[in-house]
């Protein structure tokens, strides 16, 4: 004989091959969304091993709808198989077995609001917004910058001599006046500044002063977002934080949409993320394909010789993956892995010195290239 196990947001059902119930274990109340999550999560909850139970003493084969492996029980009897006509025939009668539609969307309702907060509460979600912001930040304090340096200029054009914008923004809201500013960094400026009689308005003074101090205030805060970057990814992801850095790991974890989500990439994909556009250029226009995206920005590859870029950045997207997969799967801390990958990308460098002839022929190609572009270019100009 044999019998069907099927579950609903209420509790798990068993019935026979007439589709007759046989026997039920239904949810507490208050633990519907838990259970819920439970089974989302495979796990074997407490009513559906007490169902199996209770069958198994009648029945010789049970049939049961499941998300999980069939290695996942130890009854014998137990077949999988998903959707079951046990399941179909609940599914098809929630009337008969006091559910309607309301409280089913009820019950679902509850369990997305678990889901969101539970998403929204992970570290890795926090990582990503922070390293957005320092993303937004740079490009709203560049034009700031932009603008306060075209500003000042009107009040003390030699200012311009202060190429670092960390420190010109820092003179200007730490000083009032030119003649501070230049009792401050008295090394900056010549001698000979000019003075004109008619100076400069005291108001326009104060609120280009406040304007600099606001552009100081946004550099403390992404200076200070980057340290708790720094500290995430100590706490998450310090694998990954060893072989690339905290900026860059952050970046990666963001690309993908999450930490666990990195860790299911293969090489391949990490190799060549952030750099879609080039990737679905080769596949339209049969362009080269692109050998790295995001992780360019590793000192180890962008340093190294344009022949050896492409191995090397082979070789850091399969340490990025080991890496990530230690950090969200085993959690153990290998703290050789960073001298390993340099041992190895010296080795690369050491055993390729100068390009091969089919490097040097795909680089002419690549020029070739570009010329044909600039010249059409400039023909439709010319259009």
């Amino acid at each position: 004989m044999e019998c069907y196990i099927t579950y609903s947001v209420k509790g798990f059902y068993a019935f026979t091959n007439e589709n007759e119930l046989i026997a039920k274990k239904l949810f507490q109340e208050d633990e519907i969304v838990a259970r819920l999550i439970d089974i989302d999560d495979k796990k074997i909850v407490a009513e559906e091993m007490e169902i199996i139970e209770e069958v198994s003493k009648d029945y010789d084969k049970i049939i049961i709808e499941s998300n999980k492996r069939l290695s996942d029980y130890s009854n014998e009897k137990i077949t999988i198989q998903t959707p079951n006509q046990a399941g179909e025939y609940l599914r098809n009668n929630f009337e008969k077995f006091n559910m309607n539609d309301e409280e089913i969307s009820e019950i679902y309702q509850r369990l997305t609001i678990y889901k969101i907060k539970k998403e929204s509460a992970s570290e890795d979600k926090h990582l990503i917004q922070a390293i957005n912001s320092i993303d937004e930040i740079d490009e709203t304090i560049s034009k700031l910058i932009e603008r306060i340096r075209e500003w000042y200029a009107l009040y003390f054009p030699e200012m311009d001599v202060i190429k670092n914008n960390e420190t010109y923004i820092k003179l200007i809201s730490q000083n009032k006046s030119k003649e501070k500013i230049m009792e401050a960094k008295p090394d900056a400026f010549p001698n000979n500044v000019m003075d004109l009689e008619d100076d400069i308005n005291p108001q326009d003074l104060e609120i280009m002063n406040k304007y600099a101090n606001s552009i100081f205030e946004l550099q403390k805060t992404r200076k200070e977002i980057e340290d708790y970057i720094d500290i995430k990814m100590d706490t998450i992801a310090p694998n990954l934080k060893l072989i690339v850095g905290s900026s860059l790991g952050a970046k990666l974890i963001s690309h993908a949409g999450g930490l666990k989500r990195l860790a299911t990439y293969p090489s391949s994909t990490v190799q060549i993320m952030g750099a879609e556009k080039a990737l679905f250029r080769h596949l339209k226009s049969g362009d080269r394909p692109p050998k790295y995206g995001l992780i360019y920005q590793h000192p180890q590859v962008r340093g190294a010789k344009w022949w050896n870029r492409g191995k090397i950045a082979r070789m850091l997207a399969g340490k990025i993956s080991l890496a990530i997969r230690r950090d969200v799967f085993t959690k153990t801390f290998d703290e050789n892995a960073f001298e390993d990958f340099i041992q190895k990308t010296e080795e690369i460098e050491k055993g390729n010195p100068f390009p091969t002839k089919t490097t040097r022929k795909r680089k002419e190609e690549k020029g070739k290239s570009r010329n044909k572009k600039r010249k059409s270019k400039r023909r439709k100009r010319r259009r």
